[in-house]
């Protein structure tokens, strides 16, 4: 967890998901990238969810009181239709969270809160009518 959370402030940050995961989290298997159209989450003997950027309504972090030695911090992608969820040490989820954060009126202030949390809480980080700024 406290290499991902360095990893929001390395401006040097690769653009593209490598192919092994570069954790030894169990969740590192799970697999999200993006490209300009659509995002994707892969789960290991799952078919890839995606979503379209421009149906995106909404996105929010999750938090557990489970950690450290679980996964406690799980995103969401929204759509009128559905919601994508991923763990944060998904493979990909930082160079994610690089383009989540070039969404006009992301919250990384709440973001910040949302990655002190060790309680069980939800941070919605941005929504399509701005309501969480």
């Amino acid at each position: 967890m406290i290499k991902w959370i360095k990893s929001l402030f390395n401006k040097d940050r690769p653009i593209a998901v490598q192919d092994t995961p570069v954790s030894d989290s169990p969740y590192a298997a799970v697999k999200v990238w993006f490209d300009e159209d659509k995002v994707w989450a892969h789960w290991p003997d799952k078919e890839p969810q995606s979503i379209a950027w421009s149906e995106l309504i909404g996105v929010a972090v999750e938090t557990t009181d489970q950690g450290p030695f679980v996964e406690d911090v799980w995103w969401h992608l929204a759509t009128k239709k559905e919601v994508v969820t991923y763990p944060s040490e998904a493979t990909g989820a930082g160079e994610l969270l690089q383009r989540l954060q070039e969404i006009p009126t992301f919250n990384n202030e709440c973001l910040i809160q949302a990655m002190s949390s060790t309680s069980n809480q939800s941070f919605i980080l941005w929504d399509h009518e701005g309501r969480h700024r």
